[in-house]
C-alpha cells in the first residue's frame, strides 16, 4: 500500500511482470502468425482457382502433393523449435532468428495447406514419407493414384539419406525425415533453460534446415513438379534456408559449439 498526499492509501500495482507475460504473448503471436499464413494461403488458392483448370491438379502420388504434405510436417517441428527458443532462450540475436523462422514457416504452411485443400488432398501424407521423391509430375488426368504406387523400386540412395541397405538398430529412434529431431531430443529441448537453449536451438535448427534442402531442391525442379507456383515456393524456401544455414553456422562458431551430425 502507498500513501497519497491527501493521506489516503492506494493498492500497490499488481501488473504482471514482463517475464510472466512473455510466454502468453508469444503463444498469441504464434497463433496470429499461423492464421495470417492460412489467410494468405486461401487468397492464393482463390487466385489459382480463378486462373487454372482441374488439369492443373496433381495426382495423389505426385511430387507436388508429397512435397506439400511432407514439408508441412517438417515445418511444424521447425515452428515448435522456434517457439521454444522464443519462450526460453536468452540471446536476443538467436531469438530474433527464431521469430523470423516461426513467421516465415507459418506462412509457408498456410500456402501449402491451401494447395492441398484446393487439390482435394489430405494434409498428412498417407503413404511412405518422402516416397514421392523419384516420381515425376503427374496430374489427375493420368489416372494415377497413391494406392497404385510401388515404392519397392524407388532408389533414395543419391539423396544423402544414408545407407538404406542396413536396418537401424531396434533401440535407436529414427527421425520422421532427415534432419528432424527425434521425440527424445525434443523432450530434452523443451526442458532446457538458460543459454543452453540458444545453443541447442541453433544445433537442432541447422540440422533441420540441412535435412529439408533435399525436398526443396527436388520440388523446385521442373522435371519433377509441373506447377510453377509449387516450384516457386520450393525455390524461395531453399534460398532462405541456405542463407540461414550460413548464419547459424557462424553463430555456432562464435559459441565454440559443433553442428550435430545428420541423422
Amino acid at each position: 500500500m502507498s500513501e497519497t498526499p491527501e493521506g489516503t492509501t492506494t493498492p500497490e500495482s499488481t501488473e504482471t511482470t514482463p517475464s510472466r507475460r512473455r510466454p502468453a504473448l508469444l503463444a498469441l503471436a504464434a497463433v496470429a502468425v499461423l492464421l495470417v499464413g492460412v489467410g494468405l494461403g486461401l487468397l492464393i488458392q482463390a487466385s489459382l482457382t480463378d486462373n487454372s483448370s482441374g488439369k492443373d491438379f496433381p495426382a495423389a502420388n505426385s511430387a507436388a502433393v508429397g512435397f506439400a504434405q511432407d514439408m508441412t510436417r517438417h515445418h511444424e517441428q521447425g515452428i515448435e523449435m522456434a517457439a521454444i527458443e522464443l519462450e526460453h532462450g536468452t540471446d536476443p540475436q538467436v531469438r530474433s532468428m527464431a521469430f523470423d523462422i516461426l513467421t516465415a514457416q507459418s506462412n509457408e504452411i498456410g500456402q501449402m495447406q491451401s494447395w492441398l485443400s484446393r487439390w482435394g488432398r489430405p494434409v498428412t501424407n498417407p503413404g511412405e514419407t518422402m516416397g514421392w521423391m523419384g516420381h515425376g509430375p503427374s496430374t489427375e488426368a493420368s489416372g494415377d493414384d497413391h494406392g497404385d504406387m510401388d515404392h519397392g523400386d524407388t532408389d533414395h540412395g543419391d539423396m544423402g539419406h544414408g545407407d538404406h541397405g542396413a536396418a537401424p538398430a531396434a533401440d535407436v529412434e529414427q527421425p520422421a525425415m532427415p534432419g528432424m529431431a527425434t521425440s527424445a531430443e525434443m523432450e530434452r529441448f523443451r526442458a532446457m533453460r538458460g543459454p543452453e537453449v540458444d545453443t541447442t536451438f541453433l544445433q537442432l535448427m541447422l540440422r533441420h534446415h540441412e535435412g529439408g534442402l533435399h525436398m526443396m531442391e527436388y520440388a523446385a525442379n521442373p522435371d519433377n513438379v509441373s506447377q510453377p507456383y509449387v516450384r516457386d515456393l520450393a525455390s524461395a524456401m531453399e534460398r532462405t534456408q541456405d542463407k540461414e544455414i550460413g548464419i547459424i553456422k557462424a553463430m555456432l562458431a562464435e559459441r565454440n559449439a559443433q553442428p550435430l551430425p545428420m541423422n
